[in-house]
């Protein structure tokens, strides 16, 4: 039986007239000889569930770190609400990265902690709470993950897909305002990817703001209010998610279509 594609998102329930949420200005970022961003100016909005995509090597990843100092641009300003991002000292980033909470391609697990202790650590850590009340509110997130008969395993005990889950209820322990998702279903099964789709949706309705680096046409099309399409290291592309797909840009259409001949 052939499933129909979902249609393409409507245009976003964001604040576009309200201040941004995070942006660049003019940002170029090299590694050596290589330049990875060039020139790139961009708007993420509030009430978005944003999606950074592109070709692999385009700097979606390199981009996204900037908005909370994982790396330091080159040239241009990078801001979070109303702060000078690439200005920040250290100590002031550490708070930053408690609102705004990044979540690696590859989970961090710590190995040698159970599951259950690697998202009440971070609550013990930064929230300074008792440890009985750290594992109580880090429950409420395995479970809200579906994660949580693996509280007592340890993390070589489980899948990728679990593991994900489990990264991004550590994340959610710390009640962000905004979380980052670095190609989030990239190595998943179908069905681990959709199940990981269908949280994310859940969060978005919550009134999280999302933003998501990603590939995945599929996860794309069913959960992004706003697109922004990197190729090689300039922005092609930045608005609604219903004129993303709609565009008549060949390398757009190549990227959707995954064609090997085209612009990209």
């Amino acid at each position: 039986m052939t499933h129909p594609s979902p249609p393409p998102a409507m245009d976003p329930p964001c604040k576009h007239k309200g201040p941004a949420l995070a942006r660049v200005v003019g940002l170029s970022k090299a590694f050596g000889t290589k330049k990875i961003l060039k020139d790139v100016s961009v708007d993420f909005f509030p009430g978005c569930f944003t999606f950074v995509v592109g070709p692999s090597g385009t700097g979606k990843s390199v981009l996204v770190k900037h908005l909370v100092g994982l790396l330091e641009p080159d040239q241009g300003e990078v801001y979070y609400r109303d702060e000078r991002v690439d200005q920040l000292p250290e100590e002031r980033l550490y708070e930053l990265r408690k609102r705004c909470v990044y979540v690696f391609q590859h989970p961090t697990l710590f190995d040698s902690m159970s599951v259950l202790e690697n998202v009440s650590v971070v609550l013990r850590y930064h929230r300074k709470i008792a440890k009985a009340l750290a594992d109580e509110q880090a429950l409420v997130q395995l479970r809200f993950l579906g994660v949580e008969d693996y509280a007592r395993r340890m993390p070589g005990q489980l899948s990728a897909s679990q593991q994900k889950r489990i990264s991004i209820a550590r994340a959610l322990a710390l009640q962000p305002e905004t979380l980052i998702l670095d190609e989030p279903t990239t190595g998943l099964d179908p069905f681990a990817a959709q199940e990981l789709n269908d949280t994310m949706a859940t969060l978005s309705s919550q009134g999280m703001n999302l933003m998501c680096i990603s590939h995945d046409i599929q996860s794309i099309r069913q959960l992004a209010h706003q697109v922004v399409f990197l190729l090689r290291g300039s922005v092609r592309f930045s608005g609604p998610a219903s004129r993303f797909f709609a565009s008549d840009d060949s390398a757009v259409q190549q990227f959707i279509s995954g064609d090997v001949d085209g612009d990209i």
